[in-house]
This record gives structure tokens, sequence and C-alpha cells, in this order.
């Protein structure tokens, strides 16, 4: 987990009356440790948080098949969380929650009135952190009418997000997480070089010399049955696909094995409710990307997982229920 992440499941955990192990990804173990140590330095008696660093193969599957283990939460990668089902199967039956993949559509109308907010937004949505967030939208499907226009100022707008020293307070973007991650994210950009229209970046680039850092890349004319339209990135990687009207647009963004999160782009409220209702999605933002609240739960459907993270639904996955009957 990154450290806002772990803080999502660890918290609603803790408050129920839990012991947690927290497994970081072996990618990133630094942040887990610090909330323990944060933990520790709030008061948190010994042995009520700990932490596990190690790679899944090993120290995640041992506790995904552990019998000690009721309940188990995970955010990743899809694959990795139908492994945690086994594991379940092959144990205890444990309960897991899981929050995993995505390939967020985010929906623009031509009755947008504010064409560059959502430009704007729209480079947030894949931008942000590199493109490294489950609920990216990586997505942008747009009304043919408008979409020449929306897409020059989305070029603009990746010219001006460069990656940059992840010390510094003024980058834009930072590097992937690790070598290996970036060869797979230019693994997909090389595929789809030959599929589709190249518009913006495409390119591995290294910061002072070091690092693994993605160019924020605009792939257009992307047919909705290319691998970079269907399969999660996970880095700054958009795809750019035209739609004619309402039915075509949910058809396109309904097409997936995910349905972690959706946005969309209208003026007219009516159509904001009709078309969120139909959007397979946990969470779905209107004139916005992304929007989150700890009030609010956060989840997706299909093959994003299962359960609710943030909210008082979050407490749920911690709790049993249990009824005693006394006759008097």
């Amino acid at each position: 987990f990154p450290l806002d992440m772990a803080t999502w499941k660890c918290a609603p955990a803790l408050a129920a009356g839990n012991s947690v192990v927290l497994k970081p990804a072996e990618q990133s173990p630094l942040s887990a440790l610090l909330l323990a140590e944060l933990a520790m330095e709030a008061g948190l008696p010994a042995g009520v948080l700990n932490v596990v660093p190690g790679l899944g193969e090993t120290a995640g599957q041992a506790l995904g098949r552990h019998m000690d283990v009721d309940c188990l939460a995970f955010t990743g990668s899809t694959a990795v969380g139908k492994l945690f089902l086994q594991y379940s199967g092959q144990s205890n039956m444990k309960q897991v929650w899981l929050e995993t993949g995505g390939k967020s559509p985010n929906l623009i109308f031509a009755d947008c009135g504010d064409l560059d907010a959502a430009a704007d937004m729209a480079a947030f949505g894949i931008f942000f952190n590199q493109g490294e967030v489950c609920s990216a939208n990586s997505r942008l499907l747009v009304q043919r009418g408008i979409k020449d226009a929306l897409v020059e100022k989305l070029v603009q707008r990746a010219a001006a997000t460069q990656p940059g020293d992840p010390l510094d307070p003024a980058s834009k973007m930072g590097a992937m997480v690790d070598a290996r991650h970036a060869a797979n994210v230019m693994r997909f950009v090389k595929a789809g070089k030959k599929t589709a229209r190249l518009v913006a970046g495409g390119d591995l680039v290294t910061v002072n010399g070091r690092g693994s850092f993605v160019l924020p890349t605009i792939f257009d004319d992307v047919a909705p049955a290319d691998p970079i339209a269907r399969d999660e990135i996970f880095g700054p990687v958009l795809s750019v696909i035209a739609f004619d009207d309402e039915a075509d647009a949910i058809r396109i963004a309904n097409d997936s094995p995910y349905g972690l999160a959706a946005s969309l782009w209208t003026d007219s409220l009516s159509r904001a409710h009709r078309i969120a209702g139909r959007l397979h999605a946990g969470t779905v933002s209107v004139n916005t990307v992304d929007a989150l609240s700890p009030m609010t739960p956060f989840g997706g459907f299909k093959q994003s997982g299962f359960g609710r993270d943030l909210s008082l639904h979050a407490l749920d996955k911690y709790t049993a229920l249990k009824t005693t009957w006394i006759k008097y």
C-alpha cells in the first residue's frame, strides 16, 4: 500500500477492535514502516499494528493461507486479488476484501460548457501520481463533434506536465515505482504506436541522469477493443475514444472487466443523473474527476473488487454479526 491506502485499510480495522498485520508492496515498504512508527508514538499498544515487509509470493501468500488470520483486505492487481481468494479457500475460508484494478472512463459530452475545465481535470485524472492510481481516468470518451478541440487542449496540458525531480516541489510528475514497471508501461506504449495515433509523449526519459520517467502520453483514435483501452497500464497513458450519442458512450464505458470509477461532463442535470445510474462503477463523478471523501464509500464492481473503504461502511468488513438468545 502507499501510505494513504494503508491508512484507509488500517484505521477502520483498528477502530473495530482488531489487531492488524500490514504487508506493504515490496516496491514501497518505507511508508508503511513510517505509519507503524507514528502509531507507536501516538500510544498504540505494542502488537496491535504490525508491519511485515516482504515479497508477495512469500509474505503475502503466508498471510493469505494463515489459519489464524480472520479477514484479509487487499489493494493491488486483479490477478493477485484472485490468488487471495484461492488462498482463502485453501485455508480457513477467511473473508477477503479486494480493491483491485481499474480502467476508469471519463465521458465528455458536447454540452459541456467549460472545455478548459474538462481538459484540466482530464489531464489531472491520468497524469496525477504518474498515472499510478487505481481509479485513474485512463479512458477518455469524447463526443465526436468536440473531440479534436479537446485533444488539442490536452496536448497542451501534457506539454506542461513534464517529469521532474521527485524531491523538487515544483515537479509535476515523478518516476514509475521501479524500472520493471516502467518497462511494462513502455511495452503498452510501443504496442499503441502501431494501432492508434500518438499525439503526445510516448518516450521513457531520465531526470538528472536517473530514474524511470515516462512522459505524459496521449493516444487518439483508439479502438475500444485495443489493449491500451482495455488493460490497466498503471502509468501516464491516456486513450481517447470518440462516441456519437449517449447509448454509444454508455456501451463503450461499460465494456470493461473493471468497474471502479467513472467521470462525466455535461451541463444537463437530467443527463448527469441518467448516465450516472447506468454506468457500472462504484463511484461516478460529475463535472469533476475521481471525487473522494472520508464520509462516502469507495470501492468497485466487477473485477475491480468488492467491499468498501472509507465511510461507516468500511467498518462492516472488520466486524462479524453474532446472535445470542437467552430464554428465561
